[in-house]
């Protein structure tokens, strides 16, 4: 006996954290999302009327958007690097030492917020993985799993998780980061996490989820002291660049810049959205004042990160790439030119005018969700 569920494929668009990839596509999955689910295009102001350019992808239009939500929402659009990357030396969001991996309270959280309930196991083989997922399955919800205790390479953090989207006779049949579905019948995962239903996110005491509580753990993120301390620390390596360390500095900058270029872009996303999982509980609240604060947000966030031509973090981790000749043609990585262009003083003071943009932008945020904080207490 074999049964698979339909599940959109990870990551969609720009998506680079693998496991906010992979959930949002069980979350679609889960919530029964498909082509015809009404999708908001925030740039047009209204729903999608299916005009012809994006026919045949409504569906991961909508995984994009349950994405932005995700990673907004959990904090993790807010620092400069992801939190289950061990490559760095200390990660810019909060109660997240190095080795972090997905801890209980973060899990319940970000699953409260989607609206699922679930249960979490360790250290399953293919065999016990089949029988605990095969009800859930049947019911027409995915599990994920990942093998993340020890990472083959530094990289590898961004594909371990998979989507179990189906079972055989005698397996289970995973769908792989970048789409590709195959059945498994030996192994072993050591954390699987199995949507077992939905629960109302309405309902405060089954979700705990409530808009102001959003926007406590992003400013919690964004006002972090260590997002000062790097900023510091770009500013001294900018003024300390030697023949000897411009190949590690030009890896450094390069990396720190590659997430706030996209995770940025992703919170506008979610902020300007007038249907999406954060805005229904704005909308679901029917309070004036609430709807209020989120039009300003959304402003807020608009301007500073993904406005073209306002000196949006956006468009400015764009000119930090161009400062080193960085950008799709090297693969976002930096080269041998580069390593030459960061050793000029012009470049040097152009990437810390820039880097300072970027933080700038980020403290303008976070004033503008502690005024708001503040109002509500007041």
């Amino acid at each position: 006996m074999k049964k698979q569920l339909t599940t959109h494929p990870f990551p969609h668009d720009a998506e680079s954290n693998g496991f906010i990839a992979a959930l949002s596509s069980v979350v679609c999955a889960a919530k029964k999302y498909t082509d015809d689910t009404p999708y908001w295009y925030t740039s047009k102001d209204c729903y999608c009327k299916k005009c012809g350019d994006c026919t045949g992808q409504s569906l991961g239009k909508t995984q994009s958007s349950v994405y932005h939500c995700l990673l907004t929402v959990s904090g993790l659009a807010f620092g400069f690097d992801y939190p289950e990357d061990d490559s760095v030396g200390a990660h810019t969001i909060p109660d997240t030492p190095v080795g972090w991996r997905w801890d209980d309270g973060f899990m319940a959280d970000i699953m409260g917020f989607a609206g699922l309930s679930f249960i979490r196991f360790k250290n399953k083989t293919i065999a016990e993985i089949r029988e605990i997922i095969k009800d859930s399955i049947d019911a027409g919800y995915p599990a994920m799993a990942a093998n993340h205790n020890v990472y083959t390479d530094e990289t590898a953090w961004v594909s371990c998780w998979k989507i179990v989207c189906g079972y055989t006779n005698d397996g289970i049949t995973v769908m792989n980061y970048g789409g590709e579905v195959n059945d498994e019948t030996s192994g072993a995962y050591e954390d699987i996490i199995v949507i077992t239903g939905e629960v109302d996110r309405t309902n405060s005491a089954a979700c705990k989820q409530i808009y102001f509580d959003i926007l406590k753990r992003i400013y919690a993120v964004l006002s972090d002291p260590s997002h000062d301390a790097l900023e510091n620390e770009i500013m001294s390596d900018l003024s300390n660049v030697t023949p000897e360390n411009a190949v590690m500095l030009s890896y450094k900058l390069m990396g720190i810049n590659g997430v706030p270029i996209e995770a940025r872009w992703h919170a506008a996303e979610a902020f300007t959205s007038k249907d999406n999982l954060l805005y229904s509980l704005v909308d679901s609240a029917e309070s004036n004042k609430l709807k209020a604060a989120a039009e300003k947000l959304a402003d807020l966030f608009f301007k500073r990160y993904s406005a073209e031509g306002n000196n949006e973090t956006h468009g400015i981790g764009w000119k930090i790439w161009s400062c080193l000749n960085v950008g799709p043609q090297t693969g976002y990585l930096p080269t041998e030119e580069s390593f030459k262009l960061i050793q000029h003083s012009d470049v040097q003071n152009e990437l810390k005018r820039l880097f300072k943009i970027v933080f700038g932008n980020d403290r303008a945020v976070a004033g503008g969700i502690l005024e708001i904080l503040n109002a509500v207490r007041n």
